[in-house]
């Protein structure tokens, strides 16, 4: 904003000046004309003069209104600005239409002459009346007396003279001031342009402040509203600090309890250090007696350890020596074991595989559950030696142990032995491969051979409500399944039968039929009648797994099973588990046929220690007695007699394939791990032998 003009300024007002100026310049054309004129020449000087201070008077008094207007407004216009600081933005509005109100004069020239008319005013009928006293008082100082007689003409010319030089005076006087005003008069139409021009500048200035006002309302209503919004923000946090503020005073409650607690703990605790202090300080000197005795004890163990250390190298070595020995000592036995029965196999012998039972829980007595007189002596796993105490009894060997006595040592070798603590999977992982020739067209006969209590039914069928429990049957099936799945991408589909049947006192009894009253008979059929089947036995045609589990568990449940002395749940009856495999190769136009036989027999007893009597009696006697004739068709094979007695017994007739030689067969001898079970585990181990050493040739493949 630019400020207003400065006082000396002044412009030109043409209308008055030059009305006064006529006005003036009359006196002179015709001054010495009647008293009557004269009279009103003079009042017109002394109104010009009069108009002129009264003139000049006003354009100051409008100067200093305008300089102290502009001081105020620039007061106002601070203090609008101020107030905008503050959001007072109807304040700023009304003090800013106040400094437009005073500064900014009216743009119409017409006005702008009507205000300068208004300041330099005409002379009016007062200021005429002034001037005529003054004329008088004039005439009254010069002495000559205000009225003369009409006769005295000398003397009125005398005034009219000295009336007329006073006049002169004034008017040399008038024309003096009347060069003044009018020097005036220019500086205040100087004036009143630059008044104009500044009019003009606070009218741009006014509509710029009244746009800067506008958007110093627009800021403020923004600024309204985000200190609504921020108010609203920070009243929210308010409530989420006073909720805070509840809850940890809440819990300054908690901490304050917790804390009075710590502080009785603390001065209970600081008692009891102060008392551990005091036996710190007995320990502390005992400790530093020890740590005296620690050192020299310690030069001691080093010059030990040294000694030590030089020894233990030696031994190291010596070690080293005798272990390389040791793993050239089995290599050569394993090597000579390979070879030994790969040229049984090739005999044809029957396999046979070894397996001692864990002690039961109730048999876990005298040397804390140790077998002492099983000995497992290879690592191939082939060899079972037994110790014999012959100065005393079982029972006495068991509760006197440090009592000399004389050991005798018997050594029998297997195809394998399966110590207690082997797995259920890892003995059928040594027959699946026996398992595999089944499903290539062989004759396969698996069977267990033991003394009741050996756990033959176990190894046989297991338990089928848990899989690591299950027996080789139904790992056997498991394995058959899996296998004609893969082998079915190659060609090959398979039908699968199954049938089981006991026999029980020498009478054969179907496992899977409605009745048991039907009498079973054994038949040959094929080739020579060479095949043994029989007739009216109920065979299951069987497409999944499950269904042969389910078959399972139906011939558990028929199975003759009773209690006796020696085993609470005692086989008294041969099972005869057989699944019957016809393969053919779309692809090739291969063949084959094979059979599985899975034999689970009774357990052999000495009918005094069972203590059977009565049916029990009766089983014992027929078990014993089959058992014993498949003793005599063993002997028989082995000594190549012309006649084998296989019709002796059902047991024998019905195994006569897998005996004869045109089967692949492998016999489980289970043995009890109980001392006072040695003679019947002695005779188990002495049968298995002669069975390994039976040569009953090679198996053919079935087309």
């Amino acid at each position: 904003r630019k400020p207003l003009a400065p006082q000396g300024n002044v412009s030109r007002l043409p209308v008055p000046g030059s009305r006064m100026m006529k006005r003036a310049r009359s006196p002179d054309d015709n001054e010495v004309q009647v008293s009557g004129k004269k009279s009103r020449m003079d009042s017109n000087d002394n109104n010009l003069d009069a108009g002129h201070m009264s003139t000049r008077s006003l354009s100051s008094s409008s100067i200093a209104k305008a300089s102290v207007n502009k001081t105020a407004a620039n007061s106002r216009l601070k203090r609008a600005e101020s107030s905008l600081n503050l959001s007072k933005r109807q304040a700023a509005g009304n003090t800013t239409n106040r400094i437009i109100n005073t500064v900014i004069a009216p743009r119409n020239p017409k006005q702008q002459s009507r205000v300068l008319s208004s300041t330099v005013a005409k002379p009016t009928a007062k200021t005429t009346s002034l001037n005529n006293s003054a004329l008088n008082s004039t005439v009254t100082s010069t002495g000559v007396s205000k009225k003369r007689p009409a006769w005295d003409l000398k003397g009125r010319i005398q005034d009219m003279e000295a009336h007329l030089q006073q006049q002169v005076k004034d008017k040399t006087s008038l024309q003096s001031e009347f060069s003044k005003y009018n020097e005036r008069i220019g500086q205040l139409e100087s004036l009143n342009k630059q008044l104009s021009g500044n009019v003009v500048e606070k009218e741009l200035a006014s509509e710029s402040a009244m746009k800067e006002i506008e958007n110093l309302k627009a800021i403020l209503r923004q600024t309204e509203q985000e200190l609504d919004t921020k108010k609203k923000k920070f009243q929210q946090e308010i409530d989420d600090l006073e909720f805070l503020k509840s809850t940890l005073d809440r819990q300054k409650s908690a901490l304050e309890g917790e804390l009075n607690a710590s502080v009785k703990e603390v001065s209970v605790l600081r008692m009891s250090i102060a008392e551990l202090m005091a036996s710190q300080a007995t320990l502390q000197s005992d400790l530093e007696n020890t740590k005296i005795q620690l050192k020299k004890a310690l030069t001691d163990i080093e010059e030990r350890n040294k000694t030590i250390c030089e020894k233990t190298e030696i031994i190291r070595q010596r070690e080293a020596s005798i272990e390389l020995f040791q793993q050239r000592e089995r290599g050569h036995e394993t090597e000579r074991r390979k070879l030994h029965n790969t040229i049984q196999e090739l005999k044809g012998n029957i396999r046979v595989f070894c397996r001692v039972r864990p002690l039961l829980a109730e048999e876990q007595f005298g040397n804390g559950g140790v077998i002492s007189h099983m000995n497992f002596p290879d690592m191939d796993m082939k060899i079972l030696e037994l110790d014999k105490l012959s100065d005393i009894s079982v029972n006495e060997s068991v509760l006197n142990s440090t009592k000399s006595k004389s050991v005798s040592k018997y050594e029998f070798s297997f195809d394998k032995v399966f110590q207690p603590e082997s797995s259920q999977a890892e003995v059928f992982e040594e027959i699946s491969q026996l398992v595999q020739s089944a499903l290539d067209g062989y004759n396969v006969c698996i069977f267990a051979y033991g003394q009741t209590g050996s756990g033959k039914t176990f190894t046989m069928e297991g338990s089928l409500n848990d899989e690591s429990l299950l027996g080789m049957i139904p790992r056997t099936v498991q394995q058959i399944f899996k296998s004609t799945a893969e082998l079915q991408k190659k060609g090959w589909e398979y039908t699968l039968q199954v049938s089981m049947l006991e026999i029980y006192n020498e009478t054969i009894q179907d496992l899977l039929g409605k009745g048991k009253d039907e009498k079973l008979e054994i038949k040959m059929q094929g080739k020579g009648e060479t095949d043994v089947y029989v007739p009216n036995l109920t065979i299951v045609d069987v497409s999944t797994e499950s269904k042969v589990l389910s078959l399972l568990k139906t011939a558990g449940k028929n199975r003759a099973v009773a209690e006796t002395k020696c085993n609470d749940r005692s086989s008294r009856s041969h099972s005869v588990f057989q699944m019957r495999l016809a393969g053919s190769n779309s692809i090739t136009g291969e063949a084959c046929k094979g059979t599985l036989n899975l034999v689970d027999l009774a357990g052999s007893e000495r009918i005094k220690e069972s203590g059977s009597e009565g049916q029990r009696l009766v089983e014992a006697q027929s078990i014993n007695k089959s058992l014993s004739n498949l003793g005599n068709v063993i002997m028989a094979l082995g000594k190549k007699d012309k006649h084998i007695p296989y019709r002796n017994s059902k047991l024998t007739y019905l195994l006569q394939n897998s005996l004869g030689g045109n089967s692949k067969t492998l016999m489980f001898v289970n043995v009890s791990p109980k001392e006072e079970c040695f003679s019947e585990t002695l005779n188990s181990l002495r049968f298995a032998t002669k069975v390994n050493q039976c040569n009953i040739g090679t198996a053919q493949k079935r087309k």
